[in-house]
């Protein structure tokens, strides 16, 4: 098993610090939604170009492309105290076309993105050797760690191996204790991507799929959100027996009825030129019911679910383009 694919002990003593606007674990239990928005520009940057990729997380009721246009950088937007940062190895950010096979790791953070974290906008073509940014600091790196969410390689999405060899990717707290993962499901419906969510106990919590048309085979998309949700493919939250929608809080910004995963439309500069994605995470309801309770370890997980999706299946329709 090589080092990316066990828990680090470089993680395991450092803890999340308290301050204003650090996402622990406790804040993140009060929190009913977050958007979680990739940093890292993809302009010109496959194959040796290809760098490590970095995410923020966003207080979602200021994500708001559609009404105010003018956000091109999802760093300029506030953040709700976290950040997450790639470790993948040169050859596997290289040599893997279809990016939901690599051996990967994000390391999620407690506390405001570090500013070297948007450094790389101005370069081009450039090559990164090392796992990490080279713009991160080993302080950065290492410093305020809430969580991991890591995988090894694995068959892409689409290929009928194994379920033990489709993309997944698992949830460790700073201690290296599991605190669940997500895995690609494939079954008949090949058309239909969808996702199953564990509990620390390996127990399924989730299921997360689209809503579907001509008798289950295809998904529908919906049309007509706002803040950023234009056109897009919801991830919808599910029982993950009865497959039944489950509900969000009320509280969220955007009045969804369902829990879900949705990718946003990022602006137009984000979407054409920089291929930066962004993601809008509602958490079910905390009045859903016992087996379906969602604590902040199974948000965590989710926040890894939207990665999951990201890497799977977006990352891959922009190496095809």
């Amino acid at each position: 098993m090589s080092a990316l694919s066990s828990p680090s002990t470089k993680y395991q003593r450092i803890h999340a610090v308290e301050a204003p606007e650090c996402m622990t674990m406790d804040r993140l239990n009060d929190l009913d939604e977050l958007v979680v928005a990739q940093t890292t520009q993809m302009l010109c940057r496959q194959g040796c170009c290809r760098p490590s990729i970095n995410w923020v997380l966003l207080d979602s009721s200021n994500y708001d492309t559609q009404a105010g246009g003018s956000y091109s950088n999802p760093f300029d937007l506030p953040s709700v105290g976290g950040w997450i940062h790639e470790e993948s190895t040169f050859f596997q950010r290289c040599l893997c076309h279809w990016p939901g096979s690599r051996e990967t790791k994000f390391v999620h953070h407690a506390g405001s993105p570090p500013t070297s974290l948007g450094r790389d906008d101005y370069y081009f073509c450039t090559i990164q050797t090392e796992p990490t940014s080279p713009f991160l600091t080993s302080e950065e790196i290492t410093g305020n760690i809430v969580a991991v969410h890591e995988k090894t390689n694995t068959c892409p999405t689409g290929c009928c191996c194994p379920p033990s060899n489709q993309p997944y990717l698992r949830t460790l707290d700073h201690e290296g204790r599991y605190l669940g993962e997500t895995k690609y499901v494939c079954d008949e419906c090949l058309f239909v991507p969808k996702f199953l969510v564990l509990d620390k106990h390996r127990e399924p919590k989730f299921l997360l799929r689209p809503d579907t048309c001509w008798g289950g085979v295809c998904v529908r998309p919906r049309c007509g959100g706002r803040s950023g949700k234009c056109c897009r493919l919801p991830f919808l939250v599910r029982d993950p027996y009865t497959k039944v929608p489950l509900g969000a809080s009320q509280n969220t910004t955007d009045g969804e009825d369902y829990a879900q995963v949705t990718q946003l439309w990022s602006g137009l500069a984000n979407e054409v030129c920089f291929k930066r994605h962004a993601y809008h995470i509602a958490f079910p309801a905390r009045s859903s019911a016992a087996s379906n309770y969602c604590s902040k370890e199974d948000k965590l997980v989710l926040i890894g679910s939207s990665i999951l999706i990201d890497v799977a299946l977006f990352e891959k329709d922009d190496n095809d383009k």
